[in-house]
């Protein structure tokens, strides 16, 4: 009986040929022992030189062994085993990144809207708690504190802070710093009326908004780091809009107007105060003057009294000649002598 084994050099030297043919091999080429150690040994060369990789600066790299953390590699050249024993994941910690809530800043509101079906949806769990993107498109309306409607468009800058919680603890981070910073922005605008977000409070906005943002990634443990939030646009609805400029407009008036009737008042009011205090300067310097003209004439008339007691015909003789110079003075004068004869028909002595 002819054994299956005896035919086996024959199935060596086809299987041999055809390979030789699958691999452009000569067809006098020849397998040693040899060779095949070579050829295993270079194999496994390249297959453990695979696992050299270089981390650049400003990025940091984790090394992953069958699914667990092992080790942390930083910018340099790094080694690990090969695939499949261990996976390298490298991150550009440094970069900055970013992420807009609302309508983006090259969409339009109605583009926004409007193409939602093209959002493609997850899910999936975060400390108890189930992410999905199925309303980003729709982030851009919010209520504000005084129940007004409102449209805003915010720009969230971050980097890395953490590579370990970032690689393990969140699968998506973009799309889960969009819709933290959205929840974000949405409790603080909530609590603010619409007139401080249209007017130049924004910034102090923005800054509630970035610190209540990195309060909610720090309890999720995601190793993301907040820059800067930036209110980019905000305003009212379209369809109200032209009723809301006309508001803002007669608000505008109304403090123009309140601006110029302080301007008046407090140009009027220290001109009316100067004017005040200078009929009061007046006033004290008449009580003044008055006043020591009196004391002048009391002590005046004591010192004639005193005259008068001691000798009152030369006091009164001498009171008459200053009454009769004092009317007298400026009047003019008549002079008449008694050669002229006048005076016998006229009644008057010169006695």
């Amino acid at each position: 009986m002819k054994s299956p084994w005896d035919n086996m050099d024959d199935a060596k030297n086809i299987f041999l040929k055809k390979s030789k043919n699958n691999f452009f091999l000569p067809v006098n080429f020849s397998f040693s022992i040899k060779t095949m150690l070579i050829l295993i040994f270079s194999i496994v060369v390249i297959w453990l030189l695979s696992g050299v990789y270089k981390v650049n600066e400003g990025e940091e790299a984790i090394v992953i062994r069958f699914g667990e953390y092992v080790r942390k590699a930083y910018p340099g050249l790094n080694y690990h085993l090969p695939h499949p024993l261990e996976k390298v994941i490298i991150e550009r910690v440094k970069m900055s990144r970013q992420t807009e809530v609302g309508y983006s800043s090259g969409q339009s509101r109605r583009e926004t809207n409007t193409n939602n079906s093209n959002y493609i949806g997850y899910s999936y769990r975060l400390n108890n708690r189930i992410i999905n993107n199925q309303h980003l498109g729709e982030s851009s309306t919010m209520l504000t504190g005084d129940e007004n409607i409102v449209e805003l468009n915010c720009n969230v800058r971050w980097h890395i802070k953490d590579l370990y919680s970032f690689v393990f603890n969140v699968a998506f981070p973009d799309e889960t710093v969009k819709i933290v910073a959205e929840s974000a922005i949405r409790e603080v605008i909530s609590e603010t009326p619409i007139a401080s977000i249209l007017s130049n409070q924004k910034q102090e906005i923005a800054d509630k908004i970035e610190k209540l943002i990195q309060q909610i990634l720090n309890q999720y443990s995601i190793g993301i780091e907040i820059e800067k939030v930036q209110l980019l646009k905000a305003e009212p609805p379209s369809e109200v809009i032209d009723a809301y400029r006309d508001v803002q407009t007669s608000r505008a008036d109304k403090e123009r107007e309140i601006n110029q009737a302080q301007a008046y008042r407090n140009d009027k009011i220290p001109e009316a105060r100067g004017k005040a205090a200078k009929l009061i300067e007046e006033a004290k310097g008449y009580k003044q003057a008055t006043v020591s003209k009196a004391l002048g004439e009391a002590q005046k008339f004591n010192a004639i009294l005193v005259e008068y007691k001691l000798n009152k015909e030369i006091t009164k003789e001498r009171l008459y000649l200053n009454t009769i110079e004092t009317i007298l003075q400026g009047s003019k004068k008549i002079i008449i002598s008694d050669e002229s004869k006048l005076l016998p028909h006229m009644g008057i002595s010169l006695k």
